[in-house]
């Protein structure tokens, strides 16, 4: 079908009929669009999210909008003075009477110029001295409390939160989350870690995890931006990077204290094994053990020399104080073994009893319940509104419940 302005036209328009045979013919026309040019007039509308902005060159310009929810979409902050490559369509915006082009998707344009620009901020950085591997601090081996900063409905969290758990039930998790991805993610993730560092010592994480599961560079772009890396560099707290996948590698890695190939990675390097540290536990006793038994032989082989010896033969009085100092101290080699024994068994009883006190059915047990909404464990009152079905899991099963006002 030929567009409405091509056909019988009537010897006098109306306005609206003349705009809106402008409309479908443009629409028609020029329905799929790439425009490259440069940025101007660049504004973001606070309520709605959506931006405006204008496409130039040295012989024309063009008016822009992109919608909110693929404004969201960018990996970089756009600016004015920016060389921009959209995709869009075109339309003409009848109440005002003005081409405009609805934008789909924005990227830097020229060959290279997003890796041009992150190379010049990698040479930057590392000159200030950001990437010095003599600044970057050891890990607790003992974290008392995990800080996570990352989103809070991706895979990288559930990933952790297994891992922690199998491996270190006791240790605390303190999430922050935050956007991952888009150019409003960078600020967010720099405030998160900010915000962890100004905590009172007594809730202050004593490590932080910094990251998110894989994805497009795009997706993960937010962790290349320079207030990403400057708030890492100023954090008081040890940072570990986890970006993407082991092949992926951001700036946030290079500044942090140390690099996790994925999420998982991060997790399995925080905390030890309870289980090795178990197996460690019970190796140092045997030792302890092994260490006391020789030191024992040892004197008894220097009595028994004592007892032969010619000179000793011919002094009664005197072999007989040496054996009962020999005796007493073997009642004190006796006493120290059976005591430092019973310390050890009272260290690992004190870690078992410690552990079972972080036995997620252990609450339950009690008689609390712990309430599910849309698969996920439901913590505050706000998550849940009046009518909402509710899973109410006891110790020994579930029920379906609903939210009443």
């Amino acid at each position: 079908m030929q567009p409405s302005l091509f056909r019988d036209t009537p010897s006098v328009w109306r306005v609206g009929e003349l705009a809106r045979a402008l409309r479908e013919t443009v629409e028609t026309l020029y329905d799929e669009l790439i425009v490259e040019g440069e940025l101007s007039n660049f504004r973001q509308h606070r309520q709605s999210g959506h931006c405006y902005f204008t496409l130039q060159d040295d012989q024309g310009q063009l008016q822009c909008v992109m919608w909110a929810r693929k404004a969201q979409r960018l990996f970089f902050q756009p600016e004015d003075g920016h060389q921009v490559r959209v995709q869009g369509h075109l339309t003409f915006y009848e109440p005002r009477g003005t081409l405009q082009l609805i934008v789909e998707t924005m990227t830097l344009a020229g060959a290279g110029a997003r890796q041009q620009a992150l190379e010049a901020l990698k040479r930057r950085l590392a000159a200030e001295g950001l990437f010095d591997p003599a600044r970057k601090r050891p890990l607790p081996r003992f974290p008392r409390r995990i800080g996570v900063i990352t989103s809070d409905s991706g895979a990288a969290l559930r990933d952790i939160l297994s891992i922690l758990q199998r491996r270190f039930p006791i240790v605390e998790v303190l999430l922050c989350p935050v956007h991952v991805q888009g150019w409003q993610a960078a600020p967010a993730i720099a405030r998160a870690i900010r915000l962890l560092n100004q905590l009172p010592e007594d809730q202050r994480p004593d490590v932080l995890i910094v990251g998110r599961g894989g994805g497009s560079i795009e997706d993960l772009w937010a962790f290349n931006e320079e207030v990403v890396a400057r708030a890492i560099f100023a954090s008081h707290i040890p940072v570990i990077s986890a970006v993407g996948h082991e092949t992926d590698e951001s700036i946030a890695d290079l500044v942090a204290d140390c690099r996790a190939a994925t999420p998982s990675m991060a997790a399995e390097i925080v905390v030890p094994d309870r289980d090795e540290l178990q197996a460690e536990l019970v190796r140092t006793v045997k030792v302890m053990q092994q260490y006391l038994r020789q030191s024992l032989q040892r004197r008894r082989q220097q009595v028994s020399t004592l007892l032969h010896h010619y000179g000793l033969r011919r002094i009664p009085d005197r072999l007989d104080r040496l054996r009962a100092d020999t005796l007493h101290l073997k009642k004190r080699l006796h006493h120290g073994i059976h005591q430092s024994l019973d310390q050890h068994r009272q260290r690992l009883l004190l870690l078992e009893s410690r552990l079972a006190a972080f036995d997620p059915q252990r609450p339950l047990k009690q008689g609390y319940v712990r309430v599910h909404h849309n698969g996920r464990l439901a913590t505050r009152a706000h998550q849940l509104q009046p009518g909402d079905e509710v899973v109410l899991e006891f110790y020994d099963g579930r029920h379906t419940a609903h939210i009443t006002p």
